[in-house]
């Protein structure tokens, strides 16, 4: 199970790691192809049609626990998966219907602002991309199941690949937005066809609306009510921002937004990666009754999530401004303000997401949704009242703070909901944090480098080499400790002792 978890964080990690190395890459260069205010308008179309993506109704995340369930105990899942799929196919629909008239009542604003006619077309495109994305996404989330990360992980990068190669093409042929929008909307088909492949050979899967039945459709919408919920807020939270940014100040701050929330989502999806695994595993010893084992599973990812996100965070603070300046020109230092605002919820969010995914497994979702809703309506409320009066920075102020109590809160309640003392959890941070005080001490010596990669990569390596080391002391401390303690208790232990002694022997089966 472990070696599983972790060849499948692994996957995760590069599906969420490869696409930000190609944003880093592509960010400058669609920024000068477009110029600023078109790909402000990109920003702004990307924000409100993401909106859109709650029409998934949280439906993904319950599909995803009946599959590592199924798999656990064996059961058919055919049933489930295709009262999903008529669920997502709904969806889309009602997507085209949402979003049409929304866009086509922005269209004339941002194509006043970008100069350009052909907006309101990339932005039909981009919802036609997202209405058929949602049925089309029954073929990842069925892989989530089935634990099958590295195939969804290959497929995820090489299309990445064709579409960073076709995007590079029609910029130096035709740079505009509409044929953005074909090259994304090729590469949507092209990978979720291999996707869909992958699944059929993995699992005996029937999709068909002959198998679709109320009381299946009953299970989803119980299922996925507090899941929709969550996402709704999410989507709140993470997009807000953007649009009030674009339509309340101009479509140019929304692009040093964008770039900002970006660089600090990018960094907080490559950790979350990590963690995006554990709800099927959750789900499969949910199923066998390994509660033991979930509390273990919510302890130990806290503790490597922590080790993965704090210097990060503290690098995104050390570096941030050079790496910004480096990457977008004079405007990376308008940037660096809100990013450093935004990096505030960095390792408290990732640790959050650990939580958060631990309470997706367990299906005990209703505490963690209301809370996300608070947490949407804090940002919201604050958005509206901080963007004129503070700007940029003021909108950074508005996701940050209400985040950074609502991620305390959820971690608290799973910590409860698993019988873990404050005492116990609080100890997991203790280590991480010791570590990360090397690396932070070392880039203050260092202190401001200047904005090349050459100056950027060796501050951050020089801060990272010691902090790998104080990590590797530390985890080899724990392990011999453990096996010191271990030995005595395993010599005086008989195999064929009586029940009590044997779970002692066997650590879990308590």
């Amino acid at each position: 199970m472990k070696s599983r978890l972790l060849s499948s964080a692994a996957a995760n990690w590069l599906a969420v790691a490869a696409p930000l190395v190609v944003s880093l890459a592509l960010t400058p260069y669609l920024m000068g192809k477009l110029g600023p205010a078109r790909y402000g308008v990109w920003c702004v179309v990307e924000a409100v049609l993401a909106y859109l993506t709650v029409l998934d109704l949280g439906v993904a995340a319950c599909l995803v626990r009946a599959v590592a369930r199924g798999r656990a105990t064996g059961d058919d899942v055919s049933r489930m998966a295709s009262a999903c799929l008529c669920v997502f196919a709904g969806a889309g629909l009602v997507a085209l219907a949402v979003g049409g008239p929304i866009l086509l009542a922005l269209a004339p604003r941002l194509e006043r602002a970008a100069g350009d006619p052909a907006v309101t077309g990339f932005a039909l495109a981009m919802l036609l991309n997202v209405a058929a994305a949602l049925p089309l996404g029954v073929f990842p989330t069925v892989l989530d199941g089935l634990e099958r990360f590295a195939a969804k992980s290959l497929v995820r990068v090489g299309c990445l690949l064709g579409r960073t190669a076709g995007l590079a093409w029609v910029m130096e042929t035709s740079a505009g937005l509409l044929p953005m929008a074909g090259v994304y909307s090729l590469s949507l088909l092209v990978e979720h066809a291999l996707m869909a492949a992958v699944c059929f050979r993995s699992l005996p899967l029937r999709l068909s609306p002959r198998l679709v039945d109320r009381a299946t459709l009953r299970q989803v919408r119980t299922s996925s009510a507090d899941a929709f919920l969550a996402l709704l807020a999410g989507r709140v939270t993470g997009y807000t921002g953007a649009v009030a940014v674009g339509l309340g100040l101009s479509v140019e701050l929304a692009g040093v937004f964008a770039n900002a929330a970006r660089l600090v989502n990018q960094a907080k999806d490559m950790l979350r990666a990590v963690t995006a695994t554990l709800a099927p595993g959750v789900s499969a010893m949910d199923a066998r009754g390994d509660r033991a084992g979930v509390r273990r599973l919510f302890l130990t990812a806290t503790k490597w999530v922590l080790v993965l996100a704090l210097p990060i965070h503290l690098g995104l603070w050390c570096f941030g401004r050079p790496f910004l300046v480096r990457w977008l020109g004079p405007v990376g230092e308008a940037t660096f303000p809100p990013a450093a605002v935004l990096a505030v919820t960095l390792t408290l969010g990732v640790a959050q997401s650990a939580a958060a995914r631990i309470l997706y497994g367990l299906g005990e979702l209703r505490w963690f949704a209301r809370l996300t809703l608070l947490d949407a309506a804090a940002n919201l409320l604050l958005t509206l009242l901080l963007v004129r009066p503070f700007g940029v920075e003021g909108v950074a102020w508005a996701v940050a703070v209400p985040n950074l109590v609502v991620c305390g809160l959820v971690i608290d309640h799973t910590r409860r909901r698993l019988g873990v003392s404050a005492g116990e959890y609080l100890r997991v941070w203790v280590k991480p944090l010791a570590c990360a005080a090397v690396p932070l001490a070392v880039w203050l010596v260092v202190g401001p480098v200047e904005a090349a990669w050459g100056a950027i990569a060796g501050g951050i390596g020089l801060g990272l080499l010691p902090y790998a080391g104080a990590v590797w002391v530390g985890e080899s401390r724990d392990r011999t400790g453990a096996s010191a303690l271990d030995a005595p208790v395993r010599s005086r232990l008989s195999p064929t002792g009586p029940p009590a002694y044997t779970a002692l022997a066997t650590p879990g089966t308590a």
